[in-house]
């Protein structure tokens, strides 16, 4: 094994994801020297794989169904169908441009990125294609992959996952979507504003089973009105090939076929075989574990992102990847206020969530709902949907929010930039760095709420993160870089 003696670099970071290319920004704008390792691309699942390409797809969906529907606003258009080539070539456009500017950013910040496939050789050196990069501490950021059912084959053709949905040649005539979360429902509003009849197979009670039941219900709804089908509370037993498609038998012997089955029941960590184990990290079912500074057992080495058992959110990632940077430079970040982490699913209508979820809270929640117009965040003018709901959480008497569930059109922009802030009122701050959703909306929303001389955005900055010890944090780096 090769190795450069003479560059013992402070940081060495292994997979250039959300969490891993954000640790080494920050950690290089802090004066540190370090190497990135990443096998692909970087910017990782969230830019390639995940939320961008996919909500590309949701936008092109958006716009065909503003076009069938453009008479009501005395617009005349005439809808002619998907040209799914060109909508892939918008979506690929959109990934390169971004992917360009994160490669320019990583140069410009002298961060030694280095392309190859990476292993743990020990608690201070990664092993890559024949070179051991020593470094005096090591962030493992490796990501996740999409999971499947034992016994259920992935072939890309007919059965496929995420990856081959963002990449697949045409618009199926029917699909089949195993999962009703995040990745489940969000495919399936794209699909079918393509055009394709669609159903979600989910073996729990409700769509979207992680957020709170009555966001979901209001989903089930919406669902129902665009003709989406979904089959509740039953799992899946096993899937078979026709002649034209697929069949899907349920555990009560219940079928349905389709021309694709997309797996969608969430994503596991890539962790098998990098050394993880040998070099004496603690691990669960795959997962590092880490305590609340993204510390592992062994001193030297952190973990970030979806390696971790957090939320598998890019933004959280992200804010991790920035703390892991910040601690390692010296400076005293606080830890990441995971209740407060904004929680989004892109579909239409969007459902989003901050704060706890009922039955989460300690005593009972008071709670309130309503319709309400919002404010869009590109413009000044107002749109109403009908889907636009709400529902706020608060211990009766303190007059506290402890949750907020905004429904319909966009309400990451509600969930993201006045979350945090809509957390404190009434009560004691919360204690805890912020993380903002992506798509950018509130992350726009974080830079012009930076500390800095626009007075309501340090006063954000000080409600959320109270007497905080560090003067850098997750807006500062966004708004700097």
């Amino acid at each position: 094994m090769a190795n450069d003696a003479s560059t013992v670099f402070d940081l060495v970071i292994l997979g250039g994801g959300s969490g891993g290319y954000a640790a080494a920004l920050r950690a290089s704008q802090l004066g540190l020297d370090v190497a990135l390792i990443e096998k692909g691309k970087v910017g990782g699942t969230c830019l390639h794989n995940g939320c961008i390409p996919t909500k590309a797809l949701l936008h092109a969906g958006e716009v065909a169904d503003q076009t069938r529907e453009s008479a009501q606003f005395g617009v005349k258009a005439t809808f002619e169908g998907i040209d799914i080539e060109a909508v892939h070539k918008y979506k690929d456009d959109v990934i390169s441009g971004l992917y360009k500017g994160l490669q320019g950013l990583i140069a410009s910040r002298k961060v030694t990125y280095i392309e190859g496939e990476g292993r743990l050789s020990s608690p201070t050196s990664v092993d890559v294609d024949g070179r051991r990069v020593e470094g005096r501490h090591v962030l493992l950021a490796t990501g996740s992959v999409p999971k499947s059912v034992p016994g259920l084959d992935i072939d890309g053709d007919r059965i496929i996952s995420s990856d081959h949905a963002l990449k697949l040649n045409r618009v199926p005539k029917s699909a089949i979507i195993l999962g009703g979360g995040v990745i489940g429902v969000e495919f399936a509003s794209a699909w079918e504003s393509f055009g394709t009849e669609v159903t979600v197979i989910e073996g729990l009670k409700h769509l979207v089973p992680a957020e709170d039941e009555n966001s979901s219900k209001l989903l089930e709804r919406a669902f129902r009105k665009r003709g989406i089908k979904f089959n509740l509370g039953t799992f899946f037993d096993k899937a078979e090939y026709t002649q034209d498609g697929v069949r899907v038998t349920l555990a009560d012997g219940k079928t349905f076929e389709a021309e694709v089955l997309l797996v969608a029941i969430g994503r596991g960590p890539v962790s098998q075989g990098l050394g993880y184990e040998e070099a004496g990290v603690a691990m669960d079912r795959g997962y590092v574990l880490v305590d609340e500074y993204m510390r592992t057992n062994v001193e030297t080495v952190s973990a970030v992102g979806d390696l971790v058992p957090t939320l598998q959110l890019a933004h959280v990632g992200f804010a991790e990847g920035i703390l892991v940077a910040e601690r390692l430079a010296g400076e005293r970040p606080v830890p990441i206020d995971y209740d407060g982490v904004p929680r989004v699913t892109y579909c239409h209508p969007e459902v989003a969530s901050v704060g706890i979820l009922r039955g989460q809270g300690q005593g009972d929640l008071r709670r309130g709902q309503g319709r309400r117009p919002q404010v869009q965040p590109r413009g000044q003018r107002q749109e109403q949907d009908p889907e636009d709901r709400g529902r706020d959480q608060a211990r009766p008497g303190q007059g506290r929010c402890r949750g907020r569930r905004p429904h319909g059109r966009r309400p990451h922009g509600r969930a993201g930039r006045r979350g945090p802030a809509h957390l404190q009122l009434g009560g004691a701050p919360r204690r805890g760095r912020p993380a903002h959703p992506r798509p950018p909306d509130a992350e726009r929303g974080a830079r012009r709420s930076a500390p800095g001389p626009r007075g309501q955005a340090a006063a954000l900055a000080r409600l959320t993160v109270p007497g905080r010890e560090t003067t850098t944090d997750f807006r500062t780096f966004v708004r700097s870089t």
